[in-house]
């Protein structure tokens, strides 16, 4: 390689590591990430898929319909939302997964059951899992097709984030409280993670494997992947639906309580239990967050930046 080519390989690398500094911020680009969300005027008549920023600015509508749109969840590359909606039933009582374009284009029902709910992709964008109500955990392929029945007993599906097994709630006998199970994707080695008297919903399983957020008695917990010690991470009653900010750091939720009358999304630190709004608007609620990083840098924090510092100042000064 001439000795120029060397140089242009060198600024073209001291830029790449510049920009990635330059978006990090708390760990990760808070400018650069987005979360879906369910949005609802005051009195809950309409229910539509929204977009923000991952610091509540630039607040975009992506379904425009009389229907509920409920419970988004984004493709891996953020190219689409699988998203829930009555919209296809005329009495509005069946409820079915659908996919659109992030752009809000091309609506397109997946499922035909009476009620289908809570999709979640798969990490490579290949299938979604979701749960039927009338037969259990179901897995299709990301187009509709090839459901197979995963477990009959089960609710609230999340996806591992290597792809090889599935998170859900189920009680081990009627009457008892829900508690977290996985279970391989080929609906193997079904196994109980949590056993106490929190009663448990919506599991959400952290980026980096090693946690799993949930709504226990209407707050936010976490517990290790291996079901050992969970950890209660906010103090109201009326907190639900966890996601976690792609660096594993956050978890963002909505309340229904921390603002008299305002439904609202929140996040909070999983080191120090710091809780945050993001921006709310008292003519509606917003609720069902789910949180992805397009692209995919996700520079850690005060380790990585100071990396980062270490390389540029190693290439610059090759290149003297």
């Amino acid at each position: 390689m001439s000795f120029k080519a060397r140089q242009l390989a060198g600024a073209v690398l001291v830029l790449s590591l510049f920009i990635q500094m330059q978006i990090a911020v708390n760990g990760y680009a808070f400018g650069r990430t987005k979360i879906a969300f369910t949005s609802s005027p005051a009195g809950g008549l309409f229910h539509d898929i929204y977009v923000m920023d991952g610091d509540g600015g630039n607040k975009r509508r992506v379904t425009v319909h009389p229907a509920a749109d409920l419970f988004p969840t984004w493709s891996p590359d953020g190219a689409k939302i699988a998203f829930v909606s009555n919209r296809n039933n005329e009495n509005r009582d069946h409820r079915q997964i659908w996919v659109i374009d992030a752009d809000g284009k091309n609506p397109i029902r997946l499922t035909d059951g009476f009620v289908d709910i809570f999709p979640d992709w798969s990490p490579d964008g290949t299938k979604i899992v979701y749960d039927d109500a009338l037969a259990g955990i179901t897995v299709m392929d990301a187009d509709g097709n090839n459901k197979r029945l995963l477990t009959p007993h089960g609710l609230h599906p999340t996806w591992s984030p290597d792809g090889k097994r599935i998170a859900f709630i189920a009680a081990k006998n009627p009457g008892e409280n829900s508690q977290i199970y996985v279970i391989d994707i080929d609906g193997r080695n079904r196994t109980q993670l949590t056993d106490d008297f929190v009663h448990k919903r919506v599991p959400s399983w952290s980026p980096d494997g090693k946690r799993i957020a949930y709504t226990g008695n209407n707050v936010i917990w976490v517990v290790d992947s291996d079901g050992e010690n969970p950890r209660q991470l906010t103090e109201r009653v009326t907190e639900a639906y966890p996601t976690w900010s792609p660096d594993s750091e956050f978890i963002a939720f909505h309340s229904f309580g921390r603002d008299p009358g305002i439904v609202g999304i929140y996040t909070v630190d999983v080191t120090n239990g710091a809780v945050d709004a993001l921006p709310r608007d008292p003519d509606f609620g917003n609720y069902h967050p789910d949180w992805l990083y397009p692209g995919g840098l996700s520079v850690s924090p005060e380790v990585s930046r100071i990396t980062i510092w270490g390389k540029l100042k190693k290439v610059a000064s090759s290149l003297r």
